[in-house]
């Protein structure tokens, strides 16, 4: 067991290096050894072990005019001294490989439609650059997405602004316009020109629900037509509403992304004007909180990529 002589203190001002100035003295055998390996002078040295041992309060080397010896007291916390110093080295080289990207998680939250258009490729890019970073992707809602981000489940998020919040930071990262979608043999498909909003009065129109981030803004246009407004069908996801659309059950309107995937072509997606109304598309972080290295790499590169322009993405 461990003794101590003398003084007892409330707290030990000991830093680690004294330990590696004990380990090295130890493992030499020698103070001019120890210091060669340290790279101290030998004077330097001897006032890290003095100090190392009056804050222990023990003796921790016999000295000898040609030998140093370890006493029992420093036998005993050698391998102490060793594994506190392989375990703050492991930790800091743990750190630095976070830092440098070399390992880690980055967690996003993001709307459906934007984890099947735009995620794919931009966490291709990123794991390319950071093999040792590994990406978590969670799909909600516009109101679960802050919702994850504000209790920090995640790092940041990418959907729409669902609602103010002080807590939380909106970027817009993009704008994703609304177009009208039918089938192929519906009147509107094939219609000449632009569509506008008054072109949908007296359709079958087929709404999303008031909990999406979709359904806001679509209420959001003036003068809306009262079909539009208060849909005679409403389902809660896209999915529902291609089955529906393919079916013939009517038409919708949806945003560029959000379009869905029809390789046989038998949906058709319009440009719709008179307004013309986008969704912006914000990536959502925790105000005044720093992303770590690896998310912070992640969201530079989702900003640099929508900055260069459209980005390519399946849709009817």
């Amino acid at each position: 067991m461990l003794v101590r002589a003398g003084r007892r203190c409330s707290t030990v001002n000991v830093t680690f290096k004294h330990l590696h100035a004990f380990v090295a003295v130890a493992e030499e055998g020698s103070f001019t050894r120890a210091a060669r390996r340290l790279a101290l002078s030998q004077p330097a040295l001897t006032i890290q072990i003095t100090q190392f041992e009056e804050e222990l309060g023990v003796r921790l080397f016999d000295r000898t005019t040609r030998r140093v010896l370890l006493t029992d007291n420093g036998a005993e916390f050698l391998p102490t001294a060793r594994r506190l110093l392989e375990d703050v080295n492991s930790a800091i080289a743990e750190v630095r490989d976070v830092a440098a990207r070399r390992r880690g998680r980055v967690g996003v939250a993001t709307l459906p439609s934007v984890s099947v258009k735009l995620m794919p490729q931009m966490v291709a890019a990123f794991r390319q650059d950071y093999p040792g970073v590994s990406v978590q992707l969670v799909d909600a809602n516009a109101s679960g997405v802050q919702a994850r981000v504000r209790r920090k489940e995640v790092d940041f998020g990418i959907a729409s602004r669902w609602t103010p919040d002080d807590d939380l930071n909106f970027e817009t990262v993009m704008r994703d316009p609304f177009h009208v979608v039918c089938r192929r043999d519906h009147p509107l498909a094939q219609a000449t020109g632009t569509l506008s909003w008054d072109d949908l009065a007296g359709q079958e129109f087929l709404g999303l629900a008031p909990d999406t981030g979709i359904r806001p803004l679509i209420e959001s246009v003036p003068d809306l037509p009262a079909n539009v407004r208060q849909p005679p069908v409403e389902v809660s996801n896209i999915a529902t509403l291609e089955g529906m659309l393919i079916a013939g059950l009517g038409i919708t309107v949806l945003p560029e992304l959000a379009l869905p995937e029809d390789p046989e072509g038998r949906l058709i997606a319009r440009p719709l004007q008179g307004p013309s109304v986008s969704r912006a598309l914000c990536l959502i972080t925790r105000r005044g909180r720093s992303l770590s290295p690896a998310a912070q790499s992640l969201r530079d590169l989702i900003v640099s990529r929508l900055a260069d322009g459209p980005v390519a993405y399946p849709n009817v």
